[in-house]
């Protein structure tokens, strides 16, 4: 039986270090300190995620921290006896970030009230890096992660539009994650990373002082959240193009058009398991006429209103995640959720290869790519500080 033991324990320390090489970090923390309205430490206060089975208590100096929370927006509730209990809502977690939040309770009287306090959030801007949240994502009209990531300040982007350099460094320099999985190609270093907007959570971008975790970074780390699925069912369909416009301002269309879906929700929509398993895709797809610009002395000689004959570019690409909560299935007696999800992209494209391009265009390089990415990751809560 000892042997056993030695035997798991040995194991669950290689899983933890291998899954440290594979993986990145894709969660953060919320932590705090509990006190009354007289300044005194409160021991024993039960500090909550509403709607979530994660929860934790204050130490002997009133502190508390709740790990492996999930990249979203949150409200967090205090409770003790005795005391007022408290909400602060609209409390955003980031990957890698630890959210401060303080209570100071107040004593109740007969009845218990409940104080709500709505946090104003912010975008995190520390010198070395910043958090992109959904509500810029969804609310600007740029399309494509590493084009979002241009308007960061020491991200400087290529005039094609089609690579990003960071404090100065090389393209292929800068490692982009999505849910903790590195997608740089490991021949080149060029990234296949292509996420719908619709399908973005958040976009951290790290700009110097890389933790452990990020190995092999030699001038930043573009972490990407993906959405997950809500207890609710939530949907949307995007469609942008340039055919319709181009008639009414008599313009030429430059064949300009995206088209995305999602979908997520419960798997099992009742009341006490619709938290247990939940499920959420998208797809898009995309097809440019142009697919970069083109110089005056071309679109002059070789070019009719600015577009190359058959220089196009077409493409697509999915992403999907599902999340089995144990912790919800027992109420939080067993800590546990899994977590399962890919992500891929296919793009075809041809490339100008001079004059003669013209007369022979079907004749030019075409280029295909193909990406696809699969995780399974299990994360298991032994106690309110210790999670592997």
């Amino acid at each position: 039986m000892r042997l056993f033991n030695h035997f798991f324990l040995a194991l669950l320390l290689v899983s933890a270090f291998t899954a440290a090489d594979l993986f990145s970090q894709t969660t953060g923390k919320i932590s705090g300190v509990v006190r009354d309205d007289k300044g005194e430490l409160l021991i024993g206060a039960r500090v909550e995620i509403e709607g979530t089975q994660l929860r934790s208590g204050t130490d002997e100096n009133g502190q508390y921290a709740i790990l492996n929370v999930p990249v979203g927006t949150y409200s967090v509730k205090c409770t003790y006896v005795g005391y007022d209990s408290q909400v602060q809502s609209n409390i955003s977690v980031s990957v890698g970030i630890t959210s401060n939040v303080d209570f100071t309770m107040s004593i109740g009287g007969i009845s218990i009230d409940t104080t709500v306090i709505i946090a104003k959030r912010k975008t995190i801007d520390n010198g070395s890096g910043k958090i992109i949240g959904s509500e810029f994502i969804e609310n600007t009209g740029i399309k494509g992660i590493e084009n979002i990531v241009a308007k960061t300040s020491g991200v400087v982007q290529d005039e094609k539009g089609q690579n990003i350099n960071i404090r100065g460094g090389r393209t292929g320099e800068t490692q982009i994650i999505i849910d903790g999985i590195v997608t740089n190609n490991p021949l080149d270093r060029g990234s296949t990373a292509n996420v719908s907007n619709s399908a973005l959570q958040e976009l951290s971008v790290l700009t110097g002082g890389f933790s452990a975790e990020y190995g092999n970074v030699l001038s930043g780390v573009i972490n990407v959240t993906t959405k997950s699925a809500q207890s609710n069912y939530t949907g949307s369909v995007e469609i942008v193009s340039d055919v319709i416009a181009g008639d009414y301002i008599n313009t030429k269309s430059q064949g300009y058009n995206i088209y995305s879906v999602t979908l997520g929700g419960p798997v099992i929509p009742t009341k006490n398991l619709k938290k247990v398993w939940s499920l959420y895709g998208s797809f898009e797809r995309d097809f440019y006429l142009v697919d970069q610009p083109v110089s005056q002395d071309v679109a002059e000689l070789w070019a009719e209103d600015g577009i190359l004959p058959n220089f196009s570019r077409s493409g697509y690409n999915y992403t999907g995640k599902t999340i089995i909560s144990i912790s919800e299935l027992t109420k939080g007696k067993f800590n546990m959720t899994l977590t399962g999800g890919f992500f891929g992209n296919e793009e075809t494209s041809r490339i100008w290869t001079g004059s003669f391009g013209k007369f022979n265009s079907y004749h030019n390089p075409l280029v295909k790519s193909d990406n696809k990415q699969g995780y399974l990751k299990i994360n298991q809560l032994f106690g309110s500080k210790t999670f592997l």
